[in-house]
């Protein structure tokens, strides 16, 4: 019998942007995941347990960018971590409505 990890979102989808200039700036989610860290340093030395998801997908303007989120196994000390708490860390690169009207 395959019993499936639950697991909890820390970092909601994400996703490039294009800057003033049209260039596409992507986020880092490394450096995203190693701020998220300091915040819940709990989760360090945990490493194994956080699972970041890529896909790709084609902002409005027809360029193509990649989504990420990530997550971690549900576990009694993040049971009700919300990510907007976190929110300062990644906010500017937050997937667009339109994103998740798609995945409906």
């Amino acid at each position: 019998m395959n019993v499936e990890t639950k697991r909890i979102t820390i970092i909601p989808a994400l996703h490039g942007k294009l800057t003033p200039d049209r260039k596409l700036s992507e986020p880092d989610i490394y450096r995203i995941l190693e701020k998220w860290l300091e915040r819940h340093p709990s989760f360090k030395g945990r490493e194994q347990e956080i699972r970041i998801v890529r896909s790709r997908w084609t902002l409005a303007e027809g360029i193509r960018t990649e989504i990420v989120s990530v997550s971690v196994v549900k576990n009694q000390d993040i049971a009700h971590y919300d990510p907007a708490q976190d929110r300062d860390l990644y906010e500017y690169y937050l997937a667009e409505d339109r994103y998740y009207e798609m995945c409906q």
